[in-house]
């Protein structure tokens, strides 16, 4: 009898000590007990920390079709990307990891009008731009990419025209320039220029990028010219024909004036240098088509080893190197059935050193990954980390590593 009273304060004893012990573990431990797997829920007021107010990031975007070549967008972009330099953020603490540099390809998509981002080696494309402008041809961007002004189709009263609007790529408001510009372009990092066609001609005007001092540049009886930036100058060329004469004049900035750089010569297209130096040219004689720089100031013309149209080439950095897309076999009929859509071009990328007249082949994109790319548009970074350039037969956006 005695032995089983012990037996039962024992036992007594044990559930008060085991009670004590879970209310301790229930209220006062700092490791809470989880059972089976936890979720995450982000409700509709909760941001993901990877998104931003225009949409959330892509990891892993875009595709990689062959060792450094990488296919960025399956769908159509406006022609015109630009290649930004991202340098290294240190860590903001001591436990904190440092960000690496990047380069960041920007776009237009050209459906909606939206504003991409793609960052090239980290392969994170984001959506910074949100504002909907359908049917964007072609975007100029301000060299840092704060800004592109961009061309669309638009319909007033059933009436079909061009509309070109200053578009701030993180969004924000901005502003229409003049209806039916046949092009517009950025000079530097604070001028707009554009080109508007008529009757009597030409008329060329300028502005600051934010829309304000507006002045005309020249009024010309010459239709169908381009404009291009030349440092601190512009360059003017006559629609390239391999049926007609073309000329190409240096333009002041300060006076309109116009002084002839190049012509007669059929099929003429030119790419101005940014420093205002050279302008590379394609021409064609007796059926050919060919590429050669001119130094303005000393007249001296250096023809490349490539056979390609301007319109495929961007300058290097520091103005002694272009890269070029480059046609595998050439039409008789350029320029005039590529302009009018009657070839797609099979392109191989060059880069072409003009001190020494050396052309290294970068890539064949119909070698390494059985793929044909009419390459346009093409730019590349300050630190010439990537080129880009869009595929002229479906508007897919590409980056090769350099």
């Amino acid at each position: 009898m005695k032995a089983r009273k012990i037996l039962t304060i024992i036992a007594i004893v044990v559930v008060v000590l085991g009670f004590i012990a879970g209310a301790y573990f229930l209220f006062f431990s700092g490791k809470p007990s989880v059972v089976g797997t936890p979720t995450t829920f982000t409700g509709a007021g909760d941001r993901d920390p990877n998104t931003n107010s225009a949409g959330g990031p892509i990891q892993g975007a875009g595709t990689v079709v062959a060792p450094r070549l990488i296919r960025i967008t399956e769908g159509p972009i406006s022609k015109g990307a630009v290649a930004l330099v991202i340098p290294p953020t240190p860590p903001a603490s001591a436990s904190s990891t440092p960000e690496l540099g990047d380069t960041e390809i920007r776009y237009v998509e050209r459906a909606s009008g939206n504003v991409y981002a793609f960052r090239f080696h980290d392969r994170v494309l984001t959506r910074i731009g949100n504002k909907t402008l359908p049917g964007v041809i072609d975007a100029s961007w301000v060299p840092d990419g704060s800004r592109a002004f961009v061309r669309f189709l638009a319909n007033e009263s059933g009436v079909d025209s061009v509309s070109t609007y200053a578009l701030p790529s993180s969004g924000g408001e901005g502003y229409f320039l003049e209806n039916g510009l046949s092009a517009v372009g950025v000079m530097g990092s604070s001028t707009v220029f554009t080109l508007l066609p008529g009757a009597a001609g030409s008329v060329a005007s300028m502005a600051n990028v934010s829309g304000t001092n507006v002045r005309t540049l020249f009024s010309s009886p010459l239709q169908s010219l381009t404009l291009q930036a030349f440092g601190a100058d512009f360059v003017a060329t006559t629609k390239a024909s391999s049926e007609v004469s073309g000329y190409a004049f240096s333009v002041s900035s300060k006076t309109g004036g116009f002084s002839r750089i190049l012509g007669p010569l059929t099929g003429l297209s030119t790419l101005p240098s940014p420093s205002g130096k050279f302008v590379l040219f394609s021409y064609t004689y007796r059926g050919k088509i060919l590429t050669s720089v001119i130094d303005v100031q000393s007249r001296t013309i250096t023809q490349l080893p490539v056979a390609t149209l301007a319109e495929k080439c961007v300058w290097g950095r520091g103005n002694t190197s272009v890269y070029c897309g480059v046609p595998t076999a050439v039409p008789k009929d350029l320029p005039d059935g590529w302009y009018q859509g009657a070839h797609a071009l099979s392109d191989r990328l060059w880069k072409i050193d003009l001190t020494t007249r050396l052309a290294t082949l970068i890539n064949d994109p119909t070698t390494v990954a059985n793929i044909t790319i009419d390459m346009v548009g093409l730019s590349t970074d300050m630190s010439e980390d990537v080129v880009t350039f869009m595929n002229r037969s479906d508007g897919s956006l590409w980056a090769y590593d350099l």
